[in-house]
């Protein structure tokens, strides 16, 4: 039978588990008691194809949501692109919120209180 100390730290084996063998882990003791409470924002997913969904967008940065704007549809149409990006600008000015592009295909447009880090987080292995 282990120890109590073998229980918690381990016994230093690196052996692999069986296969089909897991281990539960309880986080009940992490969770919050969240029933009821209202989140502050959201992080919401949007596709832009066409000029008639700018004010739906600016209406959710203007409630404090974040969101994450695939623009790939209309990536080929350039004049209508950059008029929407030069509102989402526009908006995050009046908020003091943040704008950015993720990649070649998103942008991310977050409210007052959410700045955006434009250094990449490099992790080493």
């Amino acid at each position: 039978m282990p120890s109590i100390l073998d229980k918690i730290i381990g016994t230093g084996s690196t052996k692999e588990p069986e296969a089909g063998g897991y281990s539960e882990i309880d986080l009940s003791e992490f969770e919050e008691n969240i029933e009821g409470e209202v989140p502050r924002m959201y992080v919401k997913i949007a596709e832009l194809t066409g000029l008639e969904q700018l004010p739906k967008l600016k209406e959710e940065v203007y409630k404090g949501n974040t969101l994450l704007i695939d623009i790939s549809a209309t990536k080929r149409d350039k004049l209508t692109l950059e008029r929407v990006i030069k509102e989402l600008k526009h908006v995050t000015g009046d908020i003091h919120g943040d704008i950015a592009g993720i990649g070649e295909d998103q942008i991310i447009v977050t409210p007052h209180n959410v700045k955006i880090d434009r250094t990449k987080v490099v992790v080493r292995m």
